[in-house]
């Protein structure tokens, strides 16, 4: 297995929805290495969605209204040699 890259968020929903839910990270820490699914863990969902919505870049009626229901998620390019080298937190 391992990381490859990394893709779209709806990945990530999908996986989450057709899975039941997440562990979370304290009972399933991430490892930097290759392996496999520790399957004694697999039952011990603690986050659930049942749906997810997209919004459009640039329409702020659509974002105001999923952010008055629902939490939301951004993406980062993380691709670029700055962001790989960063040293410090990031300025908001």
């Amino acid at each position: 297995m391992g990381c490859n890259g990394g893709g779209l968020m709806d990945y990530a929903f999908e996986f989450i929805i057709n899975n039941g839910g997440i562990d979370s990270e304290e009972d399933y820490p991430y490892r930097a290495v290759d392996g496999t699914c520790d399957q004694y863990r697999k039952n011990a969902k603690v986050v659930s969605i049942d749906s997810y919505e997209d919004v459009n870049s640039y329409d702020e009626l659509a974002l105001k209204k999923v952010v008055a229901n629902q939490p939301v998620s951004l993406p980062i390019e993380g691709g670029g040699r700055e962001f790989q080298l960063y040293s410090s937190k990031f300025p908001i």
